[in-house]
């Protein structure tokens, strides 16, 4: 049954902070800014797509929104209710929001039998145990495209692909709202990745499922979302329905990023490469140093004396969404 909450999800001004040790006895420390200010919402049903480089901070988000990891500043809602203060309703929380992170050879117990790695949720939850639990896996198992018989073999025996599946009907198996997917298809070759994210997309229509879909790959991103948040350094530089982000980006960063999905058209393939060449050949910033601005102000070519001086505002984009950028021509 499709769920119908307008906002299963509510981002606010998150921040996340890590205070990293250093030094002989560790007396020393530096504060590493992995998320910065970060608003967004996913609805019922609903993909948000967060891509950036890695190190921009979008797993970490994903963490974040699973209490991997504690939040700094800012609230996260899921179903209204805050996430950070859940005071004895974990299970609860856990059934809504699921997960399926990236390496399926690292994510699944390798001592672990198949119907055990899904099954354990259901016997943690509800009690279910035996035939009973067994009958309820092999039917996950079928969800995802693999043999209900599979149930006594252990994680080593499946390709990679089929592992990811494992991993998706684990995650489905308490009927949850939203589902993180962290990076679930970089691990996979091209064509398993397009299996896997086609059986996604089954899933979502026929469950009403909402994901938070990050990955590194814009192509991939467009593909599955409905609206994509491009990140940054920990910020968002840009927001909005996915074919707009991908057909028309706003922002230099976008358009970056896009310059490295590779295409089959050879003349797009070349001003795409030189596109490239006129971006200033810089590194990454240091998340424990931010650039003053824009944080994109060291590698864009477009970067203006405000852009070093000034955080840029969200300017609404036509099409749909905002970009964080002080050029006004888009």
């Amino acid at each position: 049954m499709v769920r119908t909450d307008p906002n299963l999800l509510q981002v606010t001004d998150l921040t996340v902070q890590f205070k990293v040790k250093r030094g002989l006895f560790g007396r020393d420390s530096y504060t590493v800014k992995a998320v910065n200010g970060v608003d967004f919402s996913i609805g019922a049903g609903e993909t948000f797509g967060l891509v950036g480089e890695s190190g921009s901070g979008k797993s970490t988000i994903g963490k974040a929104l699973l209490r991997l990891v504690d939040v700094t500043t800012g609230n996260i809602l899921l179903n209204g209710q805050p996430v950070q203060d859940l005071k004895g309703r974990m299970l609860d929380f856990r059934r809504d929001l699921q997960v399926v992170f990236q390496d399926p050879y690292s994510s699944l117990n390798p001592s672990m039998l198949v119907g055990d790695i899904v099954g354990e949720p259901l016997t943690i939850h509800y009690g279910l145990k035996g035939a009973e639990r067994d009958a309820k896996v092999a039917g996950l198992l079928e969800k995802v495209g693999l043999a209900s018989d599979q149930i006594e073999r252990f994680p080593s025996e499946f390709s990679g692909g089929q592992r990811q599946r494992i991993a998706i009907a684990r995650a489905l198996a308490l009927e949850p709202k939203l589902i993180v997917c962290d990076e679930p298809v970089s691990a996979l070759d091209v064509s398993t990745q397009s299996q896997v994210i086609s059986l996604l997309e089954e899933l979502q229509e026929n469950l009403g499922l909402a994901y938070l879909f990050i990955a590194h790959d814009l192509a991939v991103v467009r593909h599955i979302s409905h609206r994509i948040g491009v990140m940054y350094l920990g910020q968002l530089m840009e927001t909005g329905p996915a074919e707009r982000v991908y057909e028309a980006p706003a922002h230099p960063y976008t358009k970056m990023l896009l310059t490295a999905v590779p295409v089959a058209d050879p003349v797009i393939q070349k001003q795409r490469k030189a596109e490239r060449r006129k971006l200033p050949v810089t590194e990454l910033p240091s998340p424990t140093n931010l650039p003053t601005g824009c944080p994109f102000n060291t590698r864009c070519a477009h970067a203006m004396d405000i852009c070093r001086s000034d955080a840029p505002p969200r300017r609404e984009v036509a099409g749909g969404g905002w970009a964080a950028c002080h050029l006004t021509d888009f």
